[in-house]
């Protein structure tokens, strides 16, 4: 049983930023897209750790995720940056109904780790043994492929960095999208003021949302080992 509550997400955008933009054409294309960036970014962090109170519940905060011992993958440094550990420790636990899922990792670790697996020669491996395709340099879709599964790129303030991480830490996480249900009303309403303190015209969107996971077995947490 999953129960939705009604959650209100607020962005504020203030004229002043935007005060170079003549036209009500440029204006409002820059307002969407500035509301547009601000929202992905608060469901990213919604997602993967909202605490539930007021807000999303992610996943490093539900108990039916994090209480799953079988479903946490320890990875030292070694083992992350070696093709053959991850077939050992993580992809021979998943079951064969939950094997076409998407990895959640910071760039910094993919940068640091995963494209960085060499021989013994130290000649690059990654790409034909894990299959590993990053979109480098692509503001639009910087993800891409591990193993076969896509990549969700964030930023280390949702998933710390391996090398800054503690030992426990979750590191990346392996999922599957569709068992994470977002209830929204999809649309937003639009105030506008002019804040007398500051002489500037405010701008504020409000929607409605909330999201939960629905099936905690097809998520796991992947972990750093000291």
């Amino acid at each position: 049983k999953i129960q939705f509550a009604y959650h209100t997400a607020e962005i504020r955008v203030a004229q002043t930023f935007l005060s170079q933009l003549l036209t009500v054409t440029d204006f409002e294309t820059k307002l969407v897209e500035v509301i547009a960036i601000a929202y992905l970014q608060a469901m990213d962090t919604g997602i993967v750790k909202g605490t539930g109170n007021g807000q999303m519940l992610g996943i490093l905060n539900d108990p039916r995720v994090t209480s799953q011992a079988d479903h946490i993958i320890e990875l030292t440094a070694a083992d992350i940056n070696n093709w053959t550990a991850w077939r050992k420790k993580f992809f021979s636990k998943l079951p064969l109904g939950y094997r076409d899922g998407e990895f959640i990792f910071p760039l910094s670790t993919v940068e640091s780790y995963l494209e960085t697996m060499a021989d013994s020669n130290n000649n690059p491996i990654f790409r034909q043994a894990t299959g590993l395709e990053v979109n480098d340099g692509d503001a639009v879709n910087p993800n891409g492929t591990f193993f076969g599964r896509g990549i969700s790129l964030v930023e280390p303030d949702i998933i710390a960095d391996f090398d800054a991480a503690s030992s426990n830490d979750v590191i990346g996480i392996f999922w599957q999208p569709e068992e994470y249900a977002i209830n929204t009303q999809m649309e937003f309403g639009m105030k506008r003021w002019f804040d007398e303190d500051r002489n500037e015209w405010v701008n504020k969107m409000l929607t409605i949302v909330d999201g939960k996971v629905l099936n905690p077995k097809g998520i796991w947490l992947i972990k750093k080992k000291a």
